[in-house]
Protein backbone atom coordinates (compact mmCIF):
# COMPACT_ATOMS: atom_id res chain seq x y z
CA UNK A 1 0.00 0.00 0.00
CA UNK A 2 1.51 3.27 -1.10
CA UNK A 3 1.04 5.84 1.42
CA UNK A 4 2.44 8.85 2.44
CA UNK A 5 3.43 8.27 6.23
CA UNK A 6 5.25 10.01 8.74
CA UNK A 7 7.31 7.30 9.90
CA UNK A 8 9.29 8.33 6.93
CA UNK A 9 10.72 11.41 5.57
CA UNK A 10 7.90 12.04 3.91
CA UNK A 11 6.08 14.31 6.69
CA UNK A 12 3.42 16.64 5.09
CA UNK A 13 4.38 20.27 4.14
CA UNK A 14 3.25 22.86 6.62
CA UNK A 15 2.01 24.81 4.70
CA UNK A 16 0.07 28.09 6.28
CA UNK A 17 -4.07 27.30 6.01
CA UNK A 18 -5.73 30.71 5.71
CA UNK A 19 -9.18 32.47 4.50
CA UNK A 20 -10.92 30.27 7.20
CA UNK A 21 -13.28 31.18 9.87
CA UNK A 22 -11.89 32.98 13.05
CA UNK A 23 -11.58 30.92 16.32
CA UNK A 24 -15.02 31.14 17.93
CA UNK A 25 -15.64 31.07 21.65
CA UNK A 26 -18.24 29.11 21.72
CA UNK A 27 -18.78 25.15 22.09
CA UNK A 28 -18.67 23.73 25.41
CA UNK A 29 -15.71 23.47 27.47
CA UNK A 30 -13.63 19.98 28.03
CA UNK A 31 -14.10 20.70 31.68
CA UNK A 32 -17.48 19.81 31.45
CA UNK A 33 -16.74 16.45 30.37
CA UNK A 34 -15.16 13.71 31.53
CA UNK A 35 -12.78 11.54 29.16
CA UNK A 36 -11.13 8.15 29.26
CA UNK A 37 -8.33 9.22 31.72
CA UNK A 38 -5.51 6.30 30.98
CA UNK A 39 -2.93 6.14 28.34
CA UNK A 40 -4.46 4.56 25.11
CA UNK A 41 -3.97 4.15 21.69
CA UNK A 42 -7.12 5.98 19.01
CA UNK A 43 -7.32 6.01 15.06
CA UNK A 44 -9.68 8.59 12.72
CA UNK A 45 -9.76 9.81 9.38
CA UNK A 46 -10.33 12.46 7.06
CA UNK A 47 -11.44 12.67 3.61
CA UNK A 48 -13.40 9.20 3.39
CA UNK A 49 -16.77 11.66 2.14
CA UNK A 50 -15.01 13.99 0.04
CA UNK A 51 -14.80 13.62 -4.04
CA UNK A 52 -11.53 15.80 -3.86
CA UNK A 53 -8.22 15.53 -1.96
CA UNK A 54 -6.86 12.67 -0.14
CA UNK A 55 -8.19 10.23 2.86
CA UNK A 56 -5.82 11.01 5.47
CA UNK A 57 -5.62 8.06 8.58
CA UNK A 58 -4.09 9.18 12.21
CA UNK A 59 -3.58 6.95 14.89
CA UNK A 60 -2.19 9.03 18.55
CA UNK A 61 -0.81 8.21 21.46
CA UNK A 62 -2.36 9.85 24.83
CA UNK A 63 -0.69 9.33 27.92
CA UNK A 64 -1.97 10.01 31.15
CA UNK A 65 0.62 12.85 31.55
CA UNK A 66 -1.26 14.61 28.33
CA UNK A 67 -4.42 14.73 30.00
CA UNK A 68 -4.40 18.36 31.86
CA UNK A 69 -2.36 19.45 29.07
CA UNK A 70 -4.95 18.71 26.15
CA UNK A 71 -7.52 19.79 28.92
CA UNK A 72 -5.67 23.27 29.27
CA UNK A 73 -5.86 23.65 25.40
CA UNK A 74 -9.77 22.56 25.30
CA UNK A 75 -9.03 19.66 22.94
CA UNK A 76 -12.66 18.62 22.27
CA UNK A 77 -14.47 16.78 19.63
CA UNK A 78 -13.50 18.39 16.84
CA UNK A 79 -17.55 18.58 15.17
CA UNK A 80 -17.51 21.58 17.63
CA UNK A 81 -14.20 23.30 16.42
CA UNK A 82 -14.28 25.58 13.43
CA UNK A 83 -11.48 25.31 10.88
CA UNK A 84 -9.49 27.59 11.82
CA UNK A 85 -9.69 26.09 15.71
CA UNK A 86 -8.26 22.53 14.14
CA UNK A 87 -5.52 24.29 12.95
CA UNK A 88 -4.59 25.95 15.55
CA UNK A 89 -4.43 23.20 18.18
CA UNK A 90 -3.22 20.72 15.64
CA UNK A 91 0.07 22.95 15.44
CA UNK A 92 -0.15 23.04 19.18
CA UNK A 93 -0.04 19.12 19.62
CA UNK A 94 1.68 17.72 16.11
CA UNK A 95 5.24 18.14 18.04
CA UNK A 96 4.55 16.80 21.36
CA UNK A 97 2.58 13.88 20.73
CA UNK A 98 3.39 10.54 19.14
CA UNK A 99 1.37 9.89 16.24
CA UNK A 100 1.57 7.96 12.65
CA UNK A 101 0.04 9.95 9.86
CA UNK A 102 -0.90 8.45 6.58
CA UNK A 103 -2.21 9.77 3.42
CA UNK A 104 -3.28 8.00 0.74
CA UNK A 105 -3.62 10.37 -2.39
CA UNK A 106 -6.08 9.34 -4.81
CA UNK A 107 -4.16 8.01 -7.42
CA UNK A 108 -3.47 5.12 -5.00
CA UNK A 109 -6.91 4.91 -3.21
CA UNK A 110 -8.25 4.51 -6.99
CA UNK A 111 -5.83 1.85 -7.98
CA UNK A 112 -6.87 0.25 -4.11
CA UNK A 113 -10.86 0.61 -5.48
CA UNK A 114 -10.17 -1.24 -9.03
CA UNK A 115 -8.25 -3.53 -7.60
CA UNK A 116 -11.92 -4.80 -5.46
CA UNK A 117 -11.12 -2.69 -2.06
CA UNK A 118 -14.75 -0.80 -1.10
CA UNK A 119 -14.09 2.33 0.95
CA UNK A 120 -14.40 -0.04 4.33
CA UNK A 121 -11.29 -1.84 3.18
CA UNK A 122 -9.43 0.42 2.69
CA UNK A 123 -9.80 2.55 6.09
CA UNK A 124 -9.06 -1.11 7.79
CA UNK A 125 -5.85 -1.26 6.17
CA UNK A 126 -4.82 2.49 6.95
CA UNK A 127 -5.80 1.81 10.43
CA UNK A 128 -4.47 -1.03 11.04
CA UNK A 129 -0.80 0.10 10.08
CA UNK A 130 -1.13 3.32 11.82
CA UNK A 131 -2.03 1.43 14.80
CA UNK A 132 0.74 -0.63 14.13
CA UNK A 133 3.08 2.06 13.83
CA UNK A 134 2.41 4.11 16.89
CA UNK A 135 2.67 0.51 18.76
CA UNK A 136 6.00 0.29 17.50
CA UNK A 137 7.16 4.57 18.38
CA UNK A 138 5.85 4.00 21.83
CA UNK A 139 7.69 0.43 22.13
CA UNK A 140 5.50 -0.73 25.72
CA UNK A 141 1.95 -2.20 26.44
CA UNK A 142 -1.24 -0.18 25.74
CA UNK A 143 -3.91 -1.72 27.08
CA UNK A 144 -6.49 0.50 25.30
CA UNK A 145 -6.50 1.01 21.42
CA UNK A 146 -9.58 2.11 20.33
CA UNK A 147 -11.22 3.29 16.59
CA UNK A 148 -14.55 4.48 15.78
CA UNK A 149 -16.73 1.91 14.58
CA UNK A 150 -17.02 1.65 10.78
CA UNK A 151 -18.22 -2.08 10.47
CA UNK A 152 -18.42 -4.82 12.45
CA UNK A 153 -15.50 -6.12 14.13
CA UNK A 154 -15.67 -9.54 12.27
CA UNK A 155 -16.03 -7.76 8.71
CA UNK A 156 -13.00 -5.28 9.95
CA UNK A 157 -10.28 -7.95 10.75
CA UNK A 158 -11.83 -10.15 7.74
CA UNK A 159 -10.21 -7.25 5.31
CA UNK A 160 -6.90 -7.84 7.01
CA UNK A 161 -6.80 -11.33 6.49
CA UNK A 162 -4.13 -11.10 4.42
CA UNK A 163 -2.19 -8.35 6.26
CA UNK A 164 1.33 -9.74 7.88
CA UNK A 165 0.71 -7.51 11.20
CA UNK A 166 -2.90 -7.55 12.65
CA UNK A 167 -3.41 -5.33 15.74
CA UNK A 168 -5.78 -7.85 17.16
CA UNK A 169 -7.02 -6.28 20.39
CA UNK A 170 -8.97 -3.12 19.24
CA UNK A 171 -11.78 -1.67 21.19
CA UNK A 172 -14.74 -0.47 18.54
CA UNK A 173 -16.68 2.48 19.93
CA UNK A 174 -19.71 4.86 18.91
CA UNK A 175 -18.62 8.48 18.79
CA UNK A 176 -15.45 7.41 20.23
CA UNK A 177 -14.20 11.38 19.59
CA UNK A 178 -16.63 12.65 22.73
CA UNK A 179 -14.65 9.75 24.81
CA UNK A 180 -11.35 9.78 23.68
CA UNK A 181 -8.24 12.49 23.87
CA UNK A 182 -6.80 9.99 21.37
CA UNK A 183 -9.22 9.70 19.05
CA UNK A 184 -9.53 13.72 19.13
CA UNK A 185 -6.20 14.56 18.47
CA UNK A 186 -6.03 11.69 16.16
CA UNK A 187 -9.61 13.66 14.05
CA UNK A 188 -7.81 17.22 14.37
CA UNK A 189 -4.16 15.95 13.01
CA UNK A 190 -6.15 14.39 9.98
CA UNK A 191 -7.87 17.44 9.27
CA UNK A 192 -4.58 19.48 9.80
CA UNK A 193 -2.96 17.37 7.27
CA UNK A 194 -6.36 17.24 5.04
CA UNK A 195 -6.50 21.22 4.85
CA UNK A 196 -2.68 21.05 3.72
CA UNK A 197 -3.16 19.10 0.57
CA UNK A 198 -6.11 19.68 -0.20
CA UNK A 199 -5.30 23.84 -0.26
CA UNK A 200 -2.23 22.45 -2.17
CA UNK A 201 -4.38 21.18 -4.52
CA UNK A 202 -6.67 24.22 -5.30
CA UNK A 203 -3.67 26.56 -5.82
CA UNK A 204 -1.84 23.81 -8.20
CA UNK A 205 -5.33 23.51 -10.07
CA UNK A 206 -5.97 27.12 -9.75
CA UNK A 207 -9.32 26.52 -9.05
CA UNK A 208 -11.29 26.95 -5.36
CA UNK A 209 -11.69 22.94 -4.78
CA UNK A 210 -15.22 22.12 -2.99
CA UNK A 211 -15.50 19.52 0.15
CA UNK A 212 -18.04 16.65 0.24
CA UNK A 213 -19.42 14.68 -2.31
CA UNK A 214 -23.68 16.05 -2.52
CA UNK A 215 -23.16 19.44 -3.94
CA UNK A 216 -23.87 19.91 -7.50
CA UNK A 217 -20.55 22.55 -7.35
CA UNK A 218 -18.52 19.36 -6.53
CA UNK A 219 -19.58 18.13 -10.06
CA UNK A 220 -19.44 21.30 -12.23
CA UNK A 221 -15.59 21.67 -10.83
CA UNK A 222 -14.62 18.32 -11.49
CA UNK A 223 -16.15 18.63 -15.26
CA UNK A 224 -14.33 21.96 -15.19
CA UNK A 225 -10.94 20.28 -14.55
CA UNK A 226 -11.31 17.56 -16.70
CA UNK A 227 -12.03 19.85 -19.83
CA UNK A 228 -8.44 22.09 -18.68
CA UNK A 229 -6.37 19.47 -17.94
CA UNK A 230 -8.01 16.26 -19.58
CA UNK A 231 -9.88 13.19 -17.80
CA UNK A 232 -7.04 11.27 -16.58
CA UNK A 233 -6.67 14.65 -14.62
CA UNK A 234 -9.72 13.16 -12.51
CA UNK A 235 -7.78 9.88 -11.56
CA UNK A 236 -5.55 11.85 -9.64
CA UNK A 237 -7.42 14.24 -7.88
CA UNK A 238 -10.99 12.64 -6.86
CA UNK A 239 -12.47 9.33 -5.70
CA UNK A 240 -13.47 7.52 -9.11
CA UNK A 241 -15.55 5.20 -7.01
CA UNK A 242 -17.87 7.39 -5.68
CA UNK A 243 -21.15 8.43 -7.31
CA UNK A 244 -20.04 11.77 -8.80
CA UNK A 245 -17.71 9.94 -11.42
CA UNK A 246 -20.37 7.80 -12.99
CA UNK A 247 -22.59 10.90 -13.19
CA UNK A 248 -20.29 13.30 -14.89
CA UNK A 249 -18.57 10.39 -17.59
CA UNK A 250 -20.61 10.75 -20.09
CA UNK A 251 -20.27 14.89 -19.75
CA UNK A 252 -16.91 14.99 -20.01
Amino acid sequence: MNVANNNKPMNIMDMHVENYAPLSNGGPSNQEKQYYPYSHIGCDETGSGDFFGPLCVVACYIDERDYDWLASLNVRDPKLMTPQEVIEIAREIKDRLVYSLLILDNSHYNQMAAAGNNLANIKAKLYNQAVTNVMQKVAMKVDKKVVNQFVSPKTYYNYLKSEVIVVKDLSFEQKGEEQYFAIMCSSILSKYAFYQYFNNMSRSLKVKLPRGNTSSVVNHVAVSIAKKYGKKMLLKVTKTNMTNYKRIKDVI
